[in-house]
């Protein structure tokens, strides 16, 4: 099996023959450019002299569950194929396949309460004990999780955030996380770097989300929470359940009555 593609800026380097095979089977498959600068992945060791790197594929559940973005593969009139994690909206593709998990926001199905109730059990222990050891309170960790993830241990958005609480690969590099789909990790890295960031803001929540949410170059930049849509959508959210839960006093650090 061996795909060519030409790269472009909306090319990922996946191939549809090797998103296909990912799914079906567990191996390790092969990828290089060759002289004219074509990507090509393939199951086939590459002749010597090339410089290729390895992918293992472990399975179908592997492949699924830990896949960077949904993936869409098109096709024009002509046979070409678009491999892409942005959706297509023109007469002249035709949608023929798609990969991997759609953002978490799209499996959430849930209300904010009835996640709390039945979204957090399995990981409560490890909220309270994260949470606490960094004197925040859990309620707040849930709310925020809430929103990320929608309680999904293995959602990805479409930028690439994963787990929990929904971490970037730099951001987990930054943390120690290894593994962002590891329950633990995720939230150990979460619950550590949102207390950084009401550390940095003096305790103010609201400016806190908005780094955890735009990062903090973005609230100093605007000198205050930056004036994107997602950003205060996401502070009004998170704020909304939390006030609910936790009181109209809540400020993100545990309050010496919960002790």
């Amino acid at each position: 099996m061996e795909r060519r593609y030409r790269p472009s800026a909306l090319l990922l380097p996946f191939a549809l023959g090797f998103m296909a095979f990912a799914t079906t089977a567990s191996a390790d498959l092969y990828t290089y450019l060759d002289a004219h600068g074509t990507r090509v992945y393939t199951d086939q060791v590459p002749p010597d002299g090339v410089t290729y790197r390895r992918i293992s594929v472990s399975g179908s559940s592997t492949a699924q569950n830990r896949s960077t973005s949904q993936i869409f593969v098109y096709e024009s009139s002509s046979g070409e194929r678009l491999v892409t994690n942005q959706r297509q909206r023109s007469d002249m593709l035709t949608l023929i396949a798609t990969y991997g998990r759609p953002t978490a926001s799209v499996n959430c199905r849930l209300s904010a309460d009835a996640v709390m109730a039945v979204g957090s059990g399995p990981f409560d222990e490890i909220i309270v004990t994260e949470a606490r050891a960094r004197n925040l309170d859990p309620v707040l960790i849930k709310s925020v999780i809430w929103v990320e993830s929608c309680f999904d241990q293995h959602a990805v958005s479409r930028v690439g955030a994963h787990g929990l609480m929904q971490l970037m690969p730099a951001t987990a590099a930054e943390l120690g996380v290894k593994d962002r789909f590891d329950p633990a990790q995720n939230i150990r890295g979460g619950v550590t770097y949102l207390a950084r960031m009401l550390e940095r803001f003096d305790d103010d929540l609201d400016l806190a989300l908005a780094a955890y949410n735009a990062g903090p170059g973005a609230v100093a930049r605007h000198n205050g929470i930056p004036p994107f849509p997602e950003t205060r959508n996401y502070i009004k959210r998170v704020n909304a359940h939390y006030r609910l839960h936790a009181g109209s006093n809540g400020n993100g650090r545990m309050q010496a009555a919960a002790d």
